[in-house]
């Protein structure tokens, strides 16, 4: 490599720049980072090799090998003639499988301290404070980039790491110095501007990561070094009193294959355009041990070294993912590299058949040497070709042969051992089979997409551990706060002050196969099947109700600190007045779903039980009343009609006030049983509400009653042929 200068490195070298003396402790550590760093560059040469064949035959460049003795892809020289076609099925392949794993974002949640109210608080916050760090870092485009790398590569990694100069601008005051106390023994303090500081992320690919040849996986991994190149700008501004000795003009190692790699996938001509007025930098992270017991971190350069302390966290700020896994072994297999063989002699048979076409569009001759002159023959239409005629034979054309009809089922065969291989099928893409059912095709899809199980765990335990270590730094390194927007659940914007005393607990859990793509119209098509039939329980339940539009909605994931939306905390507080023996009056106006969902988790709870048989009688009836103006609205009964106003029979009205129907009302809803509405129902309703001088006791659903109260026919309950009757036991 030829040591080529840039304008901005000519401009520093104008100024006369002395040769840094680095002291004895100093020059060892760059030695030794420089040798950590050789050796786990010459063990991971496979590995680069993997990288760069995935990178090339996802771009196009299919027709190259990798040559062991120059260390880098080659291609060979063709006669023009020859056809170098390239059918991309990897390119789609990528895509899709990227696109499967990334469809959905990680639904990740803080885990409480403890089971206290305000350790749930915070752990809510935590929550938020995810959310907003996701998306202040565009974290989804991330993870969609380290889906590609994982697809192209054995290992791709995700680096976080503090960033002084980001977050939030903020106005703070330090001391003049140099200034002296005044009369009251103050000093003069002046206006300073800073930053708070942000977590910052970035996505590496095996090429610019090295790791300790001896780990299996990151927790038996004792070091790893990530080089990476920096502008000499960046280098001096971020190390003013050492950054001015580095040489832009030199390299770490020339030779290092991954630099060969990273040359290609930018196109570059020669290596020297990617180096002008660029510093390889190594960053070193080594675990605490015996020689460091907090750890090392260090940054060298071209033997320099710029920065050196203890390990921040005492943990490596790596997270490895790989794709197909491979036991005891630090990096995978990626999905490119098994699908290559298929993939060149699906272009190799392409190219032969267009070659054999064009042989028969110019067929070869045979001719008697001298007696046609060199180029005469064309693929003109109606050219006249001269010959020597004292020549044997005039020219003849040679038939080509024919294509043999197994090329194209190879062919064939090369994209279904793709797919079968690569487990992106047309399944996968979307595209369903002709004469299919439509539950067929959604069993089909949520049988796909378990091949993607493994690989959707391993990125979950990379966001889990990711999310780890944001909740550690901003612990650690936020010393003001901070202001927090983000979208609620119910699409209701939330802005509230968080500070680092929140971070009581650091531990996060990414809910099981979350970002697994979903079939919406599938699921609710099932759920309403279900609600309709009666398995998840009575239809005119309220709880039942409740159930299906969490289930319709996608609800079932809810977050472990609970739902805190308006309704809610209304009932929370209801629960207290009744515990404290108080009897507030159920509104009409409520929502009752929400109400008695909440009364009945309280009712299930130690604390209700400790409670007087008063209270506990209280608690079953005002659950009683909201059940009864729940039936009310189910039948169409509008809340502000004088019969369920309160104050127009008393309230509670006593035994429940009779069910009118207004004029132009709909009928009530018929009752339901575990095999559809009961037939019977209405004209048992209508004998006993005779019976009963015109009015029908308010029984709320679920509630109880009798096989007579229930209208149920026969002695085994509802829906038993009435002629068992007859039987005798």
């Amino acid at each position: 490599m030829s040591e080529q200068k840039g304008p901005i490195t000519e401009e520093y070298q104008k100024k006369n720049q002395k040769e840094l003396h680095q002291s004895g402790e100093d020059k060892a550590l760059a030695q030794y980072v420089g040798e950590q760093h050789t050796m786990a560059e010459q063990a991971k040469l496979g590995v680069v090799e993997d990288a760069w064949l995935g990178a090339a035959f996802y771009t196009g460049n299919q027709w190259v090998r990798f040559n062991r003795v120059m260390n880098r892809l080659t291609s060979e020289d063709r006669p023009m003639w020859r056809v170098r076609m390239v059918l991309n099925y990897i390119l789609p392949t990528v895509e899709t499988f990227v696109g499967k794993v990334t469809e959905n974002r990680p639904g990740f949640m803080c885990m409480p301290a403890t089971s206290d109210d305000d350790d749930q608080e915070a752990a809510r916050q935590c929550d938020k404070l995810l959310e907003f760090i996701w998306e202040r870092l565009g974290m989804q485009l991330k993870i969609h980039e380290l889906a590609k790398w994982c697809a192209l590569t054995p290992v791709s990694f995700l680096k976080c790491w503090w960033n002084p100069d980001g977050g939030e601008l903020i106005t703070g005051y330090e001391p003049v110095p140099g200034a002296e106390p005044d009369e009251m023994g103050q000093i003069a303090q002046k206006t300073v501007t800073k930053r708070t500081g942000f977590p910052h992320v970035d996505v590496l690919s095996c090429l610019e990561v090295s790791w300790d040849p001896g780990a299996k996986d990151m927790e038996t991994c004792r070091w790893m070094t990530h080089i990476n190149y920096a502008h000499i700008d960046d280098i001096r501004a971020r190390y003013p009193k050492r950054g001015k000795y580095i040489d832009a003009t030199s390299s770490l190692a020339v030779d290092e294959y991954s630099q060969l790699v990273v040359q290609q996938i930018r196109n570059s001509s020669n290596m020297d355009h990617v180096m002008v007025d660029r510093v390889p930098v190594v960053e070193y992270f080594e675990k605490p041990s015996p020689r460091y017991p907090r750890g090392l971190y260090a940054i060298v350069s071209n033997g320099i070294v710029l920065d050196k302390g203890e390990l921040p966290g005492g943990e490596l700020p790596f997270v490895a993912v790989r794709h197909n896994t491979v036991p005891g072994r630090f990096a995978g297999e990626g999905l490119v590299k098994p699908i290559i063989p298929p993939q060149k002699e699906l272009n190799k048979s392409v190219s032969q058949r267009i070659e054999n076409k064009n042989l028969h569009a110019m067929p070869k001759y045979r001719a008697e040497k001298g007696s046609v002159e060199k180029g005469a023959i064309t693929d003109e239409p109606g050219e006249i070709i001269f010959y020597n005629k004292s020549s044997t034979r005039p020219p003849e054309q040679l038939p080509p042969p024919p294509l043999s009809p197994e090329h194209r089922m190879i062919e064939q065969e090369q994209q279904a051992h793709i797919e079968r291989i690569s487990g992106v099928s047309d399944i996968t893409r979307g595209l369903a089979p002709s004469a299919i059912s439509g539950r067929a095709i959604g069993l089909l899809a949520d049988m796909d997409q378990t091949k993607m199980g493994p690989t959707v765990r391993e990125f979950e335990r990379a966001v889990e551990n990711l999310s780890m270590m944001m909740l550690r730094m901003w612990r650690d390194n936020m010393s003001e706060g901070f202001t927090i927007q983000v979208s609620g659940d119910s699409r209701e914007l939330e802005v509230f002050r968080f500070y680092s005393r929140n971070v009581k607990n650091t531990s996060v859990r990414v809910v099981a196969n979350s970002m697994l793509p979903r079939h919406p119209s599938y699921r609710r098509e099932q759920v309403l099947q279900m609600y309709q039939l009666g398995v998840l329980g009575d239809p005119n339940d309220p709880k039942t109700k409740m159930q299906a539009r969490k289930m319709l909605e996608f609800g079932d994931m809810d977050k472990i600190y609970g739902d805190r939306d308006k309704d809610r905390n209304y009932a929370r507080e209801e629960n207290y007045v009744l515990a404290n023996g108080e009897k507030p009056e159920p509104k009409a106006w409520e929502e009752h779903v929400t109400h008695i969902d909440t009364h009945l988790n309280f009712m299930k709870s130690v604390d209700y039980r400790l409670l007087s048989d008063e209270i506990k009688e209280n608690f079953e009836r005002h659950v009683a009343w909201h059940y009864w103006l729940e039936s009310q609205a189910a039948q169409g009964v509008p809340w502000w009609q004088p019969n369920v106003m309160a104050g127009e029979q008393g309230w509670p009205p006593a035994g429940g006030p009779p069910q009118q129907q207004m004029p132009g009302q709909a009928p009530p809803a018929p009752m339901m049983d575990a095999f559809g509405p009961d037939p019977m129902a209405g004209e048992m309703a209508g004998e006993m509400g005779g019976e009963m001088g015109g009015e029908m006791p308010a029984i709320a659903p679920g509630m109880g009653g009798s096989p007579e109260l229930n209208q149920a026919v026969g002695t085994r309950g509802p829906g038993v042929a009435e002629f068992e009757n007859s039987f005798e036991m």
